[in-house]
């Protein structure tokens, strides 16, 4: 079987943010190399996880929001089909502030009310 990790995290860093780009690559290289990455293709952790990812030849999955249609809602509608249709073993959360976040702040929530585990790698 293997292992689904879903990656969410800081909307606010910029690929070429060396920090946080060097966290998610570290992660991303202690799994196995059929692990599944599943994101929520937004700017900043998802996209640094979805290109290392690639790079590393993991399949990877995106859930794109549906801000159109959806909103202000389609963030934690995403969020749930996250957990729902990407079935993740694990939530990992790379976030500046994650205290003060939102849509990183829900995903954990979710994750934790699905009795996932959640890591969580702040500042």
């Amino acid at each position: 079987m293997r292992m689904r990790v879903l990656i969410c995290g800081s909307r606010n860093w910029k690929e070429e943010d060396v920090i946080p780009e060097y966290r998610i690559e570290e992660y991303i290289k202690t799994l196995p190399p059929n692990a599944v990455i599943v994101h929520g293709a937004a700017p900043g952790a998802d996209t640094v996880a979805d290109r290392v990812a690639r790079e590393r030849g993991h399949t990877v999955i995106e859930f794109k929001a549906n801000w159109t249609l959806y909103g202000d809602a389609a963030g934690p509608i995403r969020n749930q089909e996250m957990l729902d249709i990407g079935k993740p073993d694990r939530v990992v959360a790379f976030h500046e502030d994650i205290v003060n976040s939102v849509g990183t702040k829900d995903m954990i929530a979710r994750a934790r009310k699905a009795m996932l585990p959640v890591e969580m790698f702040n500042g």
